[in-house]
């Protein structure tokens, strides 16, 4: 079962090739949003580090936000001419689910935050007991501050994002080999997205909870 996995969400470029969970090659380095140049031939390169060709890929998988307008632009038209060509599925896996999976390993709350600009944020929160992150509440786009009194009923947390404040987590960027191994789990449910329906998740304050988790 071999997956290759891009997340251009943010100003880092991540990308992995994974067979049965087994990492064969990967790349992930902070590019100043240069993806619309890179991303091709980064896919190329890391096919060849990989050995194989790209039609020997079972599935694409990409995170798909929320992030960077053009950073997801240009990963979704990607895959869908990639999934369209080669007649592939495709997983679509939420950036912010894949965040909150660098930090697994911690138990308690895990917050991850993405600048949405307008002061507003990008956030969700989840459950972590060392074994699985469990997402409990929506996706939410709000001010920063509203996020902080909504978690502070939590004892222990950690933040991973994009932001000034000294007590966020820096090593927060996306990894596509998380986004991999989290498609995993979906294409075995045969959970596909179809490429022409393949979109970027862009969030708006009708589509998500900015009044309550």
């Amino acid at each position: 079962m071999k997956i290759l996995a891009i997340d251009t969400s943010t100003d880092y470029l991540s990308l992995a090739v994974l067979d049965n969970g087994k990492v064969l090659a990967k790349f992930h380095q902070k590019t100043s949003m240069r993806h619309s140049i890179l991303l091709v031939p980064t896919i190329d390169k890391m096919l060849k580090r990989a050995r194989l060709k790209v039609k020997d890929i079972d599935c694409f998988a990409i995170s798909i936000g929320p992030g960077s307008f053009t950073g997801l632009r240009i990963g979704v038209t990607v895959i869908k001419g990639l999934a369209y060509a080669l007649k592939k599925p495709v997983v679509a896996v939420p950036t912010l689910d894949v965040i909150a999976w660098n930090a697994q390993n911690f138990k308690g709350m895990i917050c991850p935050v993405l600048d949405a600009r307008k002061n507003k944020v990008y956030a969700c929160i989840y459950r972590s007991d060392e074994n699985a992150v469990k997402k409990i509440s929506k996706y939410l786009l709000l001010p920063l501050e509203e996020l902080l009194k909504k978690i502070r009923k939590y004892d222990k947390v950690i933040f991973l994002g994009d932001t000034k404040d000294n007590n966020f987590k820096k090593d927060w960027h996306p990894k596509a080999e998380v986004v991999a191994r989290l498609a995993l789990e979906d294409f075995k449910k045969k959970r596909f997205v179809k490429p022409e329906e393949l979109e970027p998740l862009y969030l708006y304050s009708k589509e998500c909870d900015i009044k309550g988790i």
